[in-house]
């Protein structure tokens, strides 16, 4: 076997490679703009909203580092195209946009980036986007939760918030022993409290 055809045979698949970029830039954007509509949800008086967007915020830190990860042998500059929500508006619109993208994410997105990941043998980029799906399912329940309270005028009632800082997977309350998901040690486990 010459070198050109080790290269080819270790060198991923471009619609992989394109998804992880994709979903490398979604999940980019979602950190920084839970970020900033955790701020304004602590502007408005709902400080456990706050807190639940700053733990999401870095789940979605966590997805973006592991997409990164997978395609860490993909050099060069790329376009990224992903779907991103904007506008700053109320605490309950900001939840609505934050509810939006994390349905696209596990009804569009990433089962079908999953697949095709799978069907191409990236195994890494499949891992990865096991994790994200993983997660955002939980994320759009707590986001919705949180706007319930919020439309009725309330902030959410939170325990502390869990963040795997392998996987992303997202829980209320005690660490667990291990992540659900990944199999991580509770130590890996960041806390909002």
């Amino acid at each position: 076997m010459d070198m050109k055809e080790d290269k080819e045979m270790i060198e991923m698949h471009d619609m992989t490679a394109s998804n992880l970029r994709s979903a490398f830039g979604g999940e980019s954007m979602a950190h920084m703009r839970y970020g900033v509509w955790g701020a304004k949800a602590q502007e408005d008086g709902f400080p456990n909203v706050a807190r639940l967007f700053r733990a999401i915020a870095y789940a979605e830190e966590v997805h973006a580092s592991n997409h990164f990860k997978a395609m860490a042998d993909v050099p060069g500059a790329f376009l990224v195209a992903s779907m991103a929500g904007y506008g700053l508006g109320t605490a309950s619109e900001n939840l609505e946009g934050a509810i939006e993208g994390e349905t696209f994410e596990i009804s569009e997105m990433y089962p079908v980036y999953k697949q095709t990941a799978d069907y191409q043998g990236e195994k890494g980029a499949a891992r990865s986007f096991h994790y994200a799906l993983s997660a955002e399912r939980i994320h759009a329940a707590m986001y919705q939760e949180a706007k319930q309270a919020v439309d009725g005028g309330n902030d959410i009632e939170l325990g502390d918030v869990q963040i795997c800082g392998v996987c992303g997977y997202t829980t209320e309350g005690e660490v667990p022993d291990k992540c659900p998901v990944c199999a991580a040690a509770r130590e890996q486990f960041r806390t909002f409290a």
